[in-house]
């Protein structure tokens, strides 16, 4: 009676395991899917950024270079940024990282890359200043605040 027990309770253990290691595969298997599609997004960004940069002269077709300047940084910086802090949260945890970390660093990316894009356009404006630099990091650092409580909180 107490080897069957025994033997049912160690079955069980191992189902167990072997459930959270199946499970623990594919979780990295969608966040390299996931970090794939950041990096070809932030490739094919920075290809038409520098496309951008080097081929469509923003004095003679205005209309054409400006959008698509702001679309291809918008896409160069918001990848850019996501795989650095991803990265950097990587290097200082101490535990395996999960898809709400990606999920964060893609939001602050987000974040960073359109405040970049506000700053870059104030600047083509001749318009940025210290102090509106200032305010919208503010404001930037504000919506991430509320945000990340907003996480902590669920």
């Amino acid at each position: 009676y107490w080897r069957k027990k025994s033997l049912y309770k160690a079955s069980e253990l191992l189902i167990k395991f072997l459930t959270i290691i199946h499970a623990s595969i594919i979780m990295a298997q969608a966040l390299h899917r996931i970090l794939s599609l950041i990096l070809l997004t932030t490739l094919l960004g920075l290809a038409g950024f520098f496309l951008v940069l080097y081929k469509l002269d923003p004095y003679e077709t205005p209309k054409l270079a400006l959008p698509f300047f702001f679309v291809s940084a918008f896409f160069a910086f918001t990848g850019s940024f996501t795989l650095l802090l991803f990265f950097l949260k990587k290097w200082k945890a101490k535990e395996p990282l999960g898809l709400r970390h990606i999920l964060v660093s893609l939001r602050q990316g987000l974040l960073l890359s359109f405040f970049t894009g506000i700053c870059l356009s104030l600047l083509m404006m001749g318009l940025l200043r210290v102090w509106n630099g200032l305010i919208i990091v503010s404001v930037m650092m504000l919506i991430e605040f509320y945000l990340s409580g907003r996480d902590e909180s669920n």
